[in-house]
């Protein structure tokens, strides 16, 4: 009888240490992106220096990377905010005359303050 009841308990032990937690019911946030474009007709390496400097910064110093198209006449800088949860997309294309930028991030609020400074400063009142 004594072997009956450890085993019970084991048993027990270990049906309750098969349980799962809970699921998590919420939904997670949903990133939000903020956009805009102006025209340009700067050369493509002075763009790329320009905003390579002014995203530093502003605070764009994690992971910072410029992609260069194949044909090497437009380009994308992308970097993370060092201390805030938001990240800065750049694409020069002198061929288009056009520069764009993007913000996106977890907190709305967060994300549109960033991208409405980095526009101001990138693109001043165009």
């Amino acid at each position: 009888m004594k072997t009956l009841v450890k085993t019970g308990g084991l048993v027990k032990s270990l049906a309750h240490s098969l349980l799962l937690p809970a699921e998590d019911t919420t939904t997670p946030v949903a990133p939000v992106v903020y956009t805009t474009a102006i025209r340009s007709e700067g050369c493509l390496s002075e763009s790329l220096a320009g905003i390579t400097e002014l995203a530093h910064e502003l605070g764009f110093t994690h992971a910072p990377e410029t992609i260069y198209a194949a044909d090497g006449l437009s380009a994308a800088f992308h970097a993370d905010h060092g201390e805030r949860a938001v990240s800065l997309a750049v694409e020069c294309n002198p061929r288009q005359q056009t520069v764009s930028l993007a913000v996106s991030g977890l907190d709305n609020h967060d994300a549109f303050e960033t991208f409405h400074q980095v526009s101001k400063t990138l693109f001043g009142d165009c």
